[in-house]
């Protein structure tokens, strides 16, 4: 069953057509990875789901949910939450803060609580502790829950990340580039969370990434974008066969 539906979305920037009729979905707790050379308009669709930018033609409908008008605060609310390129965490707050930002659309307490430090204020910060150190647990980050982010090494800043999207309760989770400058040895790691994080969650995931092992090893269904248009679309081993794919991005079979 499809969770998120994206029909016939286009997006013009002047004369530029930087995505062109593109339609595709992402099941219930599946992995789709998103692939395609340096501006195939992978991110400009990110941009597109998470209402950064408006289309100029198609729909996006979230669960039944056609998803039009919407600010990206709003899309975050209904479940669609997405991390970025080049890492954009508070640098110089701790780890469990960046967690907690998270939780900005789960507060219940009232202002007044919130001022005077009731104690509605002191029982739900005491929950979203706990529930901050349960998802840095899944990253093995809960021991440096008081470290400052911006200490963390390169490949723990982006776990962090993806830690503080799963905070804000998705239903769909995308990440862009989620492996960009991570060695060997951490993408195997974030493959595996990757996969943890969809089957604890229960959630979808929506990956651009240019990692071809990483595209192959964990998503069920991949999405080939050439200059804005759908080229391909299918599981791993259809893809990895297509002589239209080959051709435009991956140059041989992987």
């Amino acid at each position: 069953m499809a969770l998120l539906e994206v029909k016939n979305l286009t997006l013009r920037f002047g004369g530029l057509i930087a995505v062109n009729d593109v339609s595709f979905s992402v099941e219930d707790k599946s992995i789709t990875g998103l692939i395609g050379q340096n501006g195939a308009g992978k991110t400009t669709i990110f941009n597109l789901l998470t209402h950064v930018y408006q289309p100029n033609e198609g729909t996006v409908i979230l669960d039944g949910e056609v998803m039009k008008g919407k600010k990206p605060h709003q899309a975050v609310a209904r479940g669609l939450t997405r991390t970025f390129q080049n890492i954009r965490l508070f640098r110089n707050m701790p780890v469990i803060d960046n967690v907690k930002v998270g939780f900005v659309y789960q507060g219940q307490y009232s202002v007044p609580s919130g001022v005077f430090r009731l104690p509605p204020y002191w029982r739900e910060e005491k929950e979203m502790q706990e529930k901050a150190m349960e998802l840095l647990q899944v990253f093995d980050l809960d021991r440096y829950a008081s470290h400052y982010a911006g200490n963390l090494p390169y490949g723990q800043q982006r776990q962090l990340e993806i830690c503080r999207a799963l905070a804000t309760n998705p239903r769909v989770l995308l990440l862009d580039e989620p492996a960009a400058g991570m060695n060997p040895s951490e993408t195997e790691s974030l493959m595996e969370r990757i996969d943890k994080v969809r089957e604890r969650f229960a959630i979808a995931i929506l990956l651009i990434e240019h990692d071809m092992k990483l595209v192959m090893g964990i998503c069920d269904k991949v999405v080939v974008l050439n200059y804005g248009c759908v080229i391909a679309e299918g599981c791993p081993e259809k893809i990895r066969s297509d002589e239209e794919v080959i051709n435009a991005y991956l140059g041989c079979e992987v």
